[in-house]
């Protein structure tokens, strides 16, 4: 698990320096009452989306948007990144299952939480955006709320990891935040 997370954390550092400085200089976002989620802005080999329920799974391309409640699933030699907000962008590791569970821009700060099911993801913040933005990765274990700029979390056999790359991170236990 800890290897998983450390090919994250290196592929993270190029996806820092390649979309680092597109959400450095994103404008303010406007205002949605239902926002598409994000934009896919790399998708490479088996990336699919599941948009209701029990719906069949259709291929994800660069350049799609997808919906809030979206199931992004990544196969073998695979991965994606979704620019989910302006001030925040994810990058999703090969066989992985992510739920775009809330984006609510209209909040204050912004309210972002992706469920990762299984496999890794990384996130990528504006840096000082800890006042525009609550950003949140679900896992089975529990929270882990960004507290800074780079970072990555991993599921394994039912179980969160998370490594910090820059920044604090929080991780809220399962149980606490089910108080």
């Amino acid at each position: 698990m800890l290897n998983a997370l450390c090919d994250t954390m290196k592929n993270l550092s190029l996806f820092c320096i390649i979309f680092g400085g597109a959400l450095l200089t994103s404008g303010s976002p406007s205002l949605k009452a239902a926002p598409e989620s994000g934009k896919v802005t790399v998708a490479v080999g088996d990336v699919k989306g599941i948009t209701e329920p029990g719906g069949a799974a259709v291929a994800i391309q660069k350049g799609d948007t997808v919906a809030v409640g979206t199931t992004i699933l990544t196969g073998p030699e695979s991965r994606a990144v979704v620019v989910i907000t302006p001030r925040s962008a994810i990058r999703i590791a090969e066989n992985s299952e992510v739920v775009i569970e809330t984006v609510d821009e209209t909040a204050s700060p912004t309210d972002v939480t992706i469920n990762l099911k299984e496999g890794s993801l990384g996130a990528l913040l504006k840096p000082n955006a800890a006042t525009e933005l609550d950003f949140k990765v679900r896992t089975p274990s529990g929270v882990a709320a960004a507290r800074g700029t780079f970072y990555s979390v991993a599921v394994k056999d039912g179980k969160g990891y998370a490594q910090v790359k820059e920044g604090r991170l929080e991780i809220i236990p399962e149980s606490a935040e089910e108080e």
